[in-house]
């Protein structure tokens, strides 16, 4: 439900393909009582003049941002993206929307859409927000239940692949698959390490051309 007349003159964020309301708000049905339809429809009204002064007021698109249903972050974060980079909060808020949904045995959100994030991300940024990432060239390993090798999070850690495969040997079960690639340090976008993972994004660049594995138990 796409709410056409919230884009005011005076608003300073694009809000193109914003939806404002979700389930349960945003129903669309019509009631058999009058009076319900119309306390319905009010209520839609006045939930999305909340939203509106929000954002008239906020001055900064990361709290704009978080003032809309998270639903509509990411296309918020499209919509307004330069903003972001004037603020210098791209990079921590691309980051912090990609991990909600993904890691290395899982995915979220099209392809094309985390593409065309990274790409616009400064590298360089990018990587000092995490941790230094060992030299030489190193195996790297991710998951997909979907069978889909391409995916910008990987992880080193050679016990976590291991135990994907062992769980997803029995594709009668479902399971998936686990790939392998090599990377270095300049495929790397940010390496995070702490006890339990050893995660990395890699490079928009790097995909391009990655020789990406299919590996299965021995």
């Amino acid at each position: 439900m796409t709410i056409l007349y919230a884009r005011g003159k005076n608003m300073k964020w694009n809000l193109n393909k914003i939806e404002f309301l979700y389930p349960p708000d945003n129903f669309i049905g019509s009631f058999i009582n009058e009076k319900m339809q119309a306390r319905h429809k009010a209520l839609q009204d006045e939930k999305i003049n909340t939203i509106l002064a929000n954002l008239a007021a906020a001055e900064d698109p990361l709290t704009a941002m978080q003032t809309l249903n998270p639903l509509d972050h990411i296309q918020f974060l499209l919509n307004n993206i330069e903003e972001f980079k004037k603020q210098r909060c791209l990079e921590e808020t691309v980051l912090k929307l990609y991990r909600k949904e993904n890691s290395a045995f899982s995915s979220g959100g099209p392809f094309d859409t985390w593409n065309r994030l990274f790409l616009h991300c400064d590298a360089q940024r990018f990587y000092q927000m995490g941790a230094p990432f060992p030299e030489g060239e190193i195996p790297a390993f991710r998951g997909s239940i979907a069978g889909l090798k391409k995916g910008f999070c990987w992880t080193i850690n050679k016990k976590t692949a291991d135990w994907f495969l062992e769980r997803w040997e029995d594709k009668e079960q479902g399971g998936g698959t686990v790939f392998s690639t090599r990377i270095t340090d300049k495929d790397v976008l940010i390496f995070f390490k702490d006890k339990e993972r050893a995660e990395l994004i890699v490079s928009p660049q790097f995909l391009e051309t990655a020789e990406i594995k299919i590996i299965e138990k021995h």
